[in-house]
């Protein structure tokens, strides 16, 4: 794949994670792509983030929000990075997708847990270090975000189940749902 250019490379990486996909975006994030750090602990054995690794972060969501203006998608999502390190440094291609995921909460999607498909790679480019991301709507039998809604069988209104056999948005409908199918 080497002497493709940054649009070829993100083409067929979309056309790898979501084939088919009516909708599609992608983009540069310019600079040394950034790997999410292991959590911090303090004398008293509380996590605390980095300080740098927030900064980095917040600096991610800033390059994010000028490229994807239309609003967090709300179902299953397809991600796909291919990071382009100036160095030879050993980081691992999840810890930089973590990054990008943590980075993207809010701004590419509602919540990183709808990330049904990722893929992360890394290549060396000592002169122009940067990420090609892409993104699409993402079609699998797991069912996230908006994409994962039913009617409740008591009430009619919709909601997101917790688990695959709940008919019900809550136990107050049980007793309606109960009489509606007894009522068939």
């Amino acid at each position: 794949m080497r002497g493709l250019s940054d649009r070829e490379w993100g083409e067929q990486l979309m056309q790898l994670l979501a084939p088919g996909a009516e909708e599609s975006w992608g983009t540069i994030l310019p600079g040394e792509p950034h790997s999410k750090a292991r959590p911090r602990f303090n004398k008293d054995g509380r996590a605390y983030k980095d300080p740098a690794d927030a900064a980095a972060e917040q600096a991610t969501k800033g390059r994010m929000r000028r490229f994807f203006r239309r609003g967090p998608l709300t179902g299953n999502v397809a991600l796909g990075c291919i990071f382009f390190r100036s160095t030879r440094q050993e980081i691992d291609a999840d810890n930089m997708l973590k990054h990008v995921c943590d980075a993207g909460n809010g701004i590419l999607f509602l919540d990183d847990s709808q990330v049904t498909a990722k893929y992360g790679q890394i290549e060396l480019d000592a002169v122009a270090p940067r990420t090609i991301l892409v993104l699409a709507p993402h079609v699998s039998s797991m069912q996230r975000g908006t994409d994962y809604v039913r009617d409740c069988a008591g009430c009619d209104k919709q909601f997101t189940p917790s688990r695959y056999t709940q008919k019900c948005c809550s136990r107050d409908c049980v007793p309606a749902a109960r009489r509606a199918e007894a009522g068939r």
